[in-house]
């Protein structure tokens, strides 16, 4: 229980950190490890610098969370590992806001936690393909 609840704590904090930094346009560069991977909607970008670049260059965003969920995983010689799921809506560049998924798998490293994998897609366009074949069914 007190792994869990560790999680939960570290992810909030986490979550509060990056996403403040992505909405602000502050640096991303230190958040992914060396070799961290990053899955933008499809497109995989890996490296520290490369993600950080690649997020500078998207247009400015406003996140709202409307979900978190963090899970531990079971310490091994590489130290404490935490997965962590992020839900909610992404206003992007003043446009609409869509719903979006996130999953981050992050690792202490030192004194400072590090994404290893993070995962996001927007969700809009599966919404719509559902209704779609919904009407059609």
């Amino acid at each position: 229980m007190e792994q869990i609840n560790e999680a939960a704590s570290v992810a909030h904090e986490f979550t509060k950190h990056y996403y403040e930094h992505r909405d602000k346009r502050k640096a991303m560069k230190g958040f992914y490890m060396n070799n961290g991977l990053l899955v933008f909607n499809g497109n995989n970008i890996s490296g520290d610098t490369e993600v950080a670049d690649f997020l500078q260059k998207l247009p400015p965003t406003e996140h709202i969370i409307v979900t978190l969920d963090a899970q531990p995983i079971i310490e091994s010689n590489a130290g404490k590992t935490n997965i962590i799921q992020t839900s909610g809506t992404v206003k992007i560049d003043s446009q609409k806001s869509k719903a979006f998924q996130q999953s981050f798998l992050i690792t202490a490293v030192d004194t400072k936690w590090k994404i290893v994998t993070d995962t996001f897609r927007l969700q809009d366009g599966i919404c719509g393909e559902i209704k779609i074949w919904i009407k059609n069914f």
